[in-house]
Order: structure tokens, then C-alpha cells, then sequence
């Protein structure tokens, strides 16, 4: 393989890493400069609020396990979107069966994990449903 079958790929790299630069050229010139000594600077400021309470409160344990179980499912998808484009081929090796179940078996573990985290009522939080009698 000779250096030339890598061009597109330069190119590609070289016009990431120019939007990369540009964008962050671009913010630090149209940014908003505001020279004002009536907002306390040191305070913090999330998304235009502004934050009652001290800085420093705990978010519930529930808010980490929902997004880490986001991330579990998300990465659940990402491995089966090949597989189910590349499934066609499997027809073809003639190891069809065996991709079948590996598939299978993966679904299979996280919906059992998906199943345990329900009954440990992991994605309650915390409002409770009144039984009527």
C-alpha cells in the first residue's frame, strides 16, 4: 500500500481538526464580553439559572444509576445495529444458528439484569402510588 491510498483519510483528519480550531476561533471572537461589577462572578450558573441553595447539594443516587444504566442500554444498541446489517452474511458462512444465539444470549443478560434492577426498584424515585381499597 502506497501513501497515496491515504489521502482521503488525511483529508478527512485535516478538515476535522480545522472545524476543531475553527469553531473555537470563531466562539472567542463573537463571544459576549460583559464588564459588570453587579453579578457575583464566583456564584455558579447553570444553563441561564440561576442556582438556589448552597453549590455544594447532593444529587439523589438514583439520578447516577438511571444514566448508568442509559449507557448500558445505549451500548445494547450499538452492538446490535452491525450485527443486524451484517446478519445476511451469517446465512452465508453457514453459522447462522450460532450467531442467532449468541444474539440471544446477550439480549438475554441484559434483560435479566434490565428485570433485577426493576424489582430492587432502581427507577423509583421515591413517589410512592397510593393503593385504593
Amino acid at each position: 500500500m502506497a501513501l497515496a491510498d491515504y489521502y482521503g483519510l488525511f483529508i478527512y483528519f485535516g478538515m476535522m481538526a480545522a472545524a476543531g480550531v475553527a469553531f473555537v476561533v470563531i466562539s472567542h471572537l463573537f463571544q459576549i464580553r460583559v464588564k459588570s461589577d453587579k453579578y457575583d462572578w464566583s456564584r455558579p450558573y447553570e444553563c441561564g439559572v440561576r442556582t438556589e441553595g448552597l453549590p455544594l447539594d447532593r444529587y439523589p443516587i438514583h439520578y447516577y444509576l438511571v444514566g448508568i444504566m442509559f449507557v448500558i442500554f445505549d451500548v445494547e444498541t450499538v452492538f446490535m445495529v452491525p450485527w443486524a446489517v451484517v446478519s445476511q452474511d451469517f446465512k452465508q458462512d453457514g453459522n447462522a444458528v450460532f450467531w442467532f444465539v449468541e444474539m440471544a444470549v446477550f439480549l438475554l443478560i441484559l434483560v435479566v439484569g434490565y428485570l433485577y434492577l426493576l424489582q430492587q426498584r432502581v427507577f423509583d424515585w421515591g413517589h410512592e402510588v397510593e393503593e385504593s381499597n
